[in-house]
């Protein structure tokens, strides 16, 4: 518990911050936007980049873990989706919001010193490529069909959605990493120490912003759609990624461990720097990352208690 409570306060206290920034009028909304575009188009891209380039193909490629998280994953994206347009007839562009925020967890920031903190460094291969996954797999979709909401009633809509979404920075920095990491190619020591700065910045300034997005706003407002998303990213989606494991009939292990930890997380907090680039479900998008990890002390603190049962389970 204390390891949790020891990585998510520092959190909590960045939004703080930012909360009282956003108060005491020291930064703006414009200021906000100002720190998500610093995000969106060099922090993130820097951080994306470097977490694929210093990777083997042999340490992505893992076609079980690929398999269980990856399907797990997009069928309750897809869920999420079917649920916000059913449920709250939500547009396309908030449809793949609220999808992305009850599936992609905070693993970058939270879950890779949480997770290989309480299970070894052994658990950090499994968790690359989970995030892998999210990297290269959902993040790109969700931008793809954001990009589809914005230009549906366009001219030549395809070519627009295509061109948005090749020439988007972070999907650009996904290839480019992905590019790396198979050429295995090396940088001078300085434009290593540049991504460090580059990409070690993007999580605390996307925390710091959501608190100055949440100044005036009830936290309440729209509380359904808050709870459906929380309970799809800290309930369902763990439990989706134990029943592919348990279908496919892994191999009990610390990788099986590591990435059912990793489905627990709460939710990652570049859906604010997302839904504020495309001025889409903002508030919403920074409630419940505030909501998630707020929770997930409490979730994560039994997922981790309960892991070596359920794995027994799992096994047997």
């Amino acid at each position: 518990m204390s390891e949790i409570t020891s990585i998510i306060l520092p959190f909590f206290a960045l939004i703080g911050l930012g909360w009282l920034g956003g108060k005491f009028r020291i930064v703006t909304p414009d200021g906000m936007r100002g720190i998500n575009g610093f995000v969106f188009y060099f922090a993130l891209p820097a951080l994306l980049f470097k977490a694929l380039a210093t990777r083997s193909p042999a340490e992505i490629w893992q076609p079980e873990i690929i398999a269980a998280y990856g399907g797990a994953t997009i069928l309750v994206y897809g869920l999420c989706r079917w649920i916000a347009a059913r449920a709250f007839h939500l547009d396309p562009a908030c449809q793949t919001l609220f999808a992305f925020g009850g599936t992609m967890g905070n693993v970058g920031f939270m879950g890779l010193p949480l997770i290989v903190g309480l299970l070894g460094p052994a658990a950090t291969v499994p968790l690359i490529v989970a995030l892998a996954v999210d990297l290269i797999v959902m993040l790109p979709l969700s931008l793809l069909l954001l990009e589809g909401s914005k230009h549906a009633k366009g001219e030549n809509p395809v070519s627009k959605i295509l061109s948005g979404t090749l020439t988007n920075p972070v999907v650009l920095a996904i290839a480019f990493g992905v590019m790396a990491s198979l050429l295995d190619l090396k940088w001078p020591d300085g434009v290593d120490y540049l991504l460090d700065l580059l990409g070690q910045s993007a999580g605390p300034s996307a925390l710091f912003a959501i608190g100055v997005a949440l100044v005036g706003r009830p936290l309440a407002e729209k509380r359904a759609e808050l709870a459906t998303m929380s309970v799809a990213k800290l309930i369902i989606h763990p439990i989706a990624v134990f029943l592919s494991f348990w279908v496919i009939g892994t191999e009990i292990g610390i990788e099986t461990k590591a990435v059912l930890l990793l489905a627990a997380l709460p939710t990652a907090g570049n859906i604010f720097v997302v839904a504020t680039t495309y001025d889409r479900y903002i508030v919403r998008s920074s409630s419940i990352v505030l909501v998630t990890t707020a929770l997930g002390v409490i979730s994560f603190s039994l997922y981790s208690a309960y892991i070596d049962p359920i794995m027994a389970w799992l096994g047997s």
